[in-house]
């Protein structure tokens, strides 16, 4: 199964920059700030790095297309731990 990440994270920030470098290690870039991930773990920890650096992210099964918005993902992540 694949899952798309779609994240926004403002300026030139440090967090940018390591959010790239994460990302260029665990997903495959579909389009700029577009990326597509088959371990739902390296999606869950990509989506907890923006959370955590107050980004903004859409983050959805490929397949199905269920969005989910940053409230939803915090939550969902939440009762994950």
């Amino acid at each position: 199964m694949a899952y798309l990440l779609i994240y926004n994270l403002d300026g030139r920030s440090n967090a940018r920059r390591k959010m790239n470098r994460y990302l260029e290690r665990n997903a495959q870039m579909v389009q700029h700030s577009v990326w597509r991930f088959r371990d739902y773990g390296a999606l869950r920890a990509a989506a907890e790095r923006v959370l955590a650096a107050n980004g903004k992210v859409l983050a959805f099964v490929e397949s199905d297309r269920i969005p989910m918005k940053s409230r939803e993902i915090r939550r969902f992540l939440g009762c994950l731990k």
